[in-house]
């Protein structure tokens, strides 16, 4: 193995002229707490000895999107067959993953039946090892690694059981590596699959191997460069000269690490205000020449999945000039600025203009629903309240038997007629879009087989839990509480975990003391056990827009869908059936409604140059108030004058709905 301690300097015209008083100053990242405060890939694991790539990979040429009625009814002579393309095996081990697209029946236990599953020509005889499905859904078979071939690998699955293998189908025209058999494995059609063959497409069938990815990467939060010169509220005025990056890294044979910079004159990249990337060696004075904000990214890659580059130490060095200083007069006497926390993934917000919230929030008359609420807290509870009580018949299900997607104008319409079915997740899903409609902002999150929701609280400023269907009482909702603050799913799940949950308080979200005539009382989480196996939220909260892509049969059969973010509790994943994992808080607790203030010094004396910084969903713009003064529109960069004596700034982002978000306040002694 080869250890490398590589140096690079960029290359600068006039290295170091016409730079009096410029000096190098440094950023590390080496540590666990380094590592955290970067963003990676589910791909990727950071740990003490440094960043390399994650031992395992999830091999599948679907992403589960398909309802209860597409399936293949495996028994008899009819068989399936699943390909997969490895482009070399090197793995240590082998897990076979097939959906059942049903709740495994209790004939099946008693059947003593079996499944024949055959790769590459050897035959297995397997049973279903139900404890082995953890919360269902999901049958599980370790292959050996020797079955596997470099190149194109099949899989035939065929039933020995006295009752059909239900299994999943998602509709698509490439890669066509499924394929259905109704003679016996004699001959195979690939474009005729599901019952009456009405779907070319992909079996959920999906292989987790025990080796490296190919490739992944570790990125930077955005860093502020006058940031490496102090630590201080207000920053020194700097001009970057030469910058340069320093790695300490293990590269074994067929693995490398690329580095990669960019930069810009903002807080975060804008297109029109950060330069592109580039490979570390080809930046030059030309592109940083204004950068005040750089990011460097990482990829790590192995031609070998056997073995993983380790990148174990970065530094960032950058020879700034120093060309103004705060002032000795400039006292910070206040300081309660909001600082941005961002995680890798991208998460798309439902569109304020989009028509059908306008008409969400028309037709149900949700602003007078919200109107008498003294605060943004108690307008969640109201509206929990008022949503879970339209659905009379709790968890019921009739005669219309729609499998009600993730709509709130189709639910609420359809509720009052008993022809909405109530669970979990269409509770949740409404509440989340009415809150949308009013300016708020939530998303959802899956807890084993129950589903709540994600409020974002500008009060408390994160996320809180708000369980939309905590019993099957049809009122009955509520959030959850350690001492006197609100928790967020993971913090719940940790608890429970760690045996506390009799430290979670289970607190009812009606904002009235009495329902049905029973006193609405806090009660301890001793139950349910769906807070301690897993959880996981979609990438978005954009439905009323699109129902797709997504798991429109959501609850009603075992989850399938491949688009969902999960916790892990470990870095090799216990749910080994999805693609996208993490155990990096920031990716799952990103925060929002936040001004975060930049203030530097300038070559004026008693001004300081201020920049502004947000994550608001429907974005509108910036208030900003001097001195306790009116609140005024601003833009994001704006010049401070300050006067003799106290000097108080505040600023806060507002939205489309003119709902305010969090006030960052800056107070300054001249």
């Amino acid at each position: 193995m080869k250890k490398s301690f590589w140096l690079m300097f960029l290359p600068v015209l006039g290295l170091l002229a016409g730079t009096a008083g410029a000096a190098e100053y440094q950023k590390v990242f080496s540590s666990p707490k380094d590592w955290d405060a970067t963003l990676y890939d589910w791909k990727i694991e950071a740990g003490p000895s440094g960043v390399g790539l994650l031992k395992t990979e999830l091999v599948t040429d679907e992403m589960g999107i398909t309802t209860g009625g597409m399936n293949e009814d495996v028994i008899g002579d009819t068989w399936i067959k699943k390909e997969f393309m490895l482009d070399k095996v090197q793995a240590a081990s082998a897990l076979l993953l097939i959906h059942f697209n049903r709740y495994v029946p209790e004939d099946f236990k008693k059947q003593g039946g079996f499944l024949w599953v055959d790769v590459n020509g050897h035959a297995i005889k397997l049973e279903i090892d139900i404890p082995r499905m953890l919360t269902g859904g999901w049958v599980r078979y370790d292959v050996p690694v020797t079955y596997l071939v470099s190149g194109l690998n099949s899989v035939v699955i065929r039933n020995e059981f006295k009752s059909p293998f239900f299994a999943s189908l998602e509709a698509s025209k490439v890669p066509n590596r499924s394929a259905k058999s109704i003679d016996g494995g004699k001959t195979w059609d690939y474009n005729h699959l599901g019952k009456g063959g009405f779907i070319d497409g992909e079996y959920l069938v999906r292989l987790r191997l025990g080796r490296y990815a190919d490739s992944a990467e570790v990125l930077s939060d955005y860093l502020e460069l006058a940031s490496f010169v102090s630590g201080d509220p207000v920053k020194p005025a700097v001009r970057l000269k030469k910058i340069a990056l320093e790695l300490d890294k293990l590269t074994p044979a067929g693995t490398s690490i690329g580095i990669e910079l960019r930069g810009g004159t903002t807080p975060a990249y804008a297109p029109d205000t950060w330069t592109p990337w580039k490979p570390a060696g080809a930046v030059t004075d030309r592109d940083y020449k204004d950068w005040r904000f750089v990011q460097w990214r990482a990829t790590l890659r192995t031609a070998d999945r056997r073995v993983t580059p380790l990148l174990k130490k970065l530094i960032v060095r950058a020879d700034l000039d120093v060309t103004g200083k705060p002032a000795d007069t400039i006292k910070v006497a206040a300081y309660d600025n909001q600082p941005i926390v961002r995680g890798y993934y991208n998460f798309t917000f439902q569109d304020a203009a989009e028509p059908r919230l306008t008409e969400l929030r028309n037709r149900f008359r949700l602003e007078e629903v919200v109107a008498h609420c003294a605060s943004e807290f108690e307008k969640y509870r109201v509206l929990a309240f008022w949503m879970r009580g339209i659905w009379r018949d709790g968890w019921g299900k009739h005669s219309f038997a729609l499998h009600t997607p993730w709509d709130a104008l189709i639910s609420l319409e359809l509720a009052p007629q008993y022809k909405a079915s109530g669970m979990c997740v269409i509770y949740s899903n409404t509440f989340i879009q009415c809150a949308l409609a009013v300016g708020l902002q939530a998303r959802g999150n899956v807890l084993d087989h129950h589903f709540v929701s994600e409020v974002w609280s500008n009060e408390y400023k994160k996320w809180v839990t708000f369980d939309i269907a905590a019993s099957v009482d049809s009122i009955r909702s509520s959030f959850h509480m350690k001492d006197d603050t609100p928790l967020n799913a993971l913090e719940t799940h940790t608890l429970a975990r760690e045996g506390k949950k009799d430290q979670v308080w289970i607190v009812p979200a009606g904002p009235y003391p009495k329902v049905n005539g029973a006193d609405q009382k806090k009660e301890n989480l001793l139950g349910p056990n769906e807070w301690e196996p897993r959880f996981g939220m979609p990438f978005r909260n954009n439905y009323l827009t699109s129902w797709l892509p997504g798991e429109l049969e959501h609850g009603f059969i075992q989850y399938h869908y491949d688009g969902y973010l999960w916790w892990k509790d470990s870095a090799i994943p216990k749910y080994e059936e999805y693609t996208y994992q993490s155990s990096h808080p920031r990716d799952f607790y990103w925060t929002l409604n936040q001004a975060q203030v930049y203030l530097s010094a300038t070559d004026k004396q008693g001004e300081l140059a201020v920049q502004l910084d947000t994550v608001t969903p429907n974005f509108a713009g910036f208030k900003v108030r001097f001195d306790g003064g009116e609140w005024k529109d601003s833009g994001a960069n704006f010049a401070w004058t300050l006067h003799a004596g106290t000097n108080t700034l505040e600023a806060k982002p507002v939205n489309a709905f003119q709902k305010d978000g969090i006030t960052s306040l800056v107070k300054i002694e001249y």
